[in-house]
């Protein structure tokens, strides 16, 4: 944890044309969602089914949303704009990833889950070229390759994923960031009306619940918490981490921008490393650190792209 405090630090140091207020909150939904590796591998070990584990952390995180902004005498944009923004960005931020990275999470340690973050900007600037929201650029193409050969050091045959065949199930993973990357590119292309951060954020957790309740009832994974047990807790912990961090990353891309919160990226690979040193005491070798490496700097080269824009 030292060492994630440091690097944060020197991290934010850098970025002297923010405001410190704006680097706090980077900092915290870093630390905030760095956990939910952690916390989903605690959940796939607790016996949580995977959609009813998406569901349920994204239905309970909306509803305490929802009730805050009641409170707040806020509501819920209902708009078509609005309604299909919640649920195409909330299935692709959250329903259909983190129910993949549930059903992974076993099969490889948490540190290298979290791996997988440092390939979103990248698969971001590819997609975005894609639909032409974003011109080519050449410093793009080395922030890509730089990231695919930190993929290339983590699958190689007992690099740092423990068993033989485990390579496979990195590559899988690979499917969630690809699904993030899209949920930015929806959110430019859908982008609704003008909406508080705790609003937007409670429409697209709402959205995700609504796109995975008849998955979980068609597979049969009806499952609900009924006793404090480890699923439970970490049920209740998952729905903590969307709950906080949303409401934090719409927050930050409406003062800060997308830009600044491309960073993010960065120090939630950090976080989720810690949290899963911490949680499961697991040890990762230098080859794990060269690939995050080498995945840093093909992220910061997506950004550099993004400043120069």
């Amino acid at each position: 944890m030292p060492a994630l405090s440091a690097t944060a630090a020197l991290f934010c140091s850098a970025i002297w044309a923010m405001r410190s207020t704006f680097c706090a909150m980077l900092v915290a939904a870093a630390l905030i969602y760095g956990a939910i590796f952690t916390v989903n591998k605690l959940a796939a070990t607790g016996g949580v089914p995977p959609f009813a584990y998406s569901f349920w952390q994204s239905f309970g995180a909306g509803v305490v949303l929802w009730l805050g902004l009641s409170l707040k005498g806020d509501r819920l944009g209902v708009t078509r704009q609005h309604l299909v923004g919640y649920i195409v960005i909330g299935a692709l931020v959250i329903g259909i990833p983190i129910t993949l990275l549930t059903y992974i999470a076993p099969k490889l340690p948490a540190g290298v889950m979290t791996l997988v973050l440092a390939l979103s900007p990248p698969f971001t600037f590819m997609l975005s070229v894609l639909v032409r929201l974003e011109r080519f650029r050449l410093i793009g193409l080395v922030g890509l390759l730089f990231g695919f050969v930190g993929v290339a050091v983590v699958v190689l045959p007992g690099a740092t994923l423990g068993s033989p065949d485990a390579w496979k199930w990195f590559l899988f993973a690979l499917v969630a960031p690809l699904l993030f990357a899209s949920s930015n590119v929806a959110a430019a292309v859908l982008s609704p009306p003008a909406a508080s951060s705790a609003a937007m954020a409670t429409g697209v957790l709402l959205g995700s619940s609504l796109v995975l309740l008849p998955l979980m009832l068609v597979t049969g994974q009806g499952w609900m918490p009924r006793t404090f047990d480890d699923g439970t807790i970490a049920t209740l912990l998952a729905i903590a981490v969307n709950a906080g961090f949303l409401v934090l990353f719409f927050e930050i891309i409406r003062r800060a921008g997308p830009t600044f919160f491309a960073q993010f990226n960065y120090l939630a690979v950090l976080a989720g490393i810690a949290w899963g040193a911490i949680v499961f005491g697991e040890r990762l070798t230098l080859t794990f650190f060269l690939a995050m490496l080498l995945m840093f700097a093909g992220v910061f080269l997506s950004g550099y792209r993004r400043q120069d824009r």
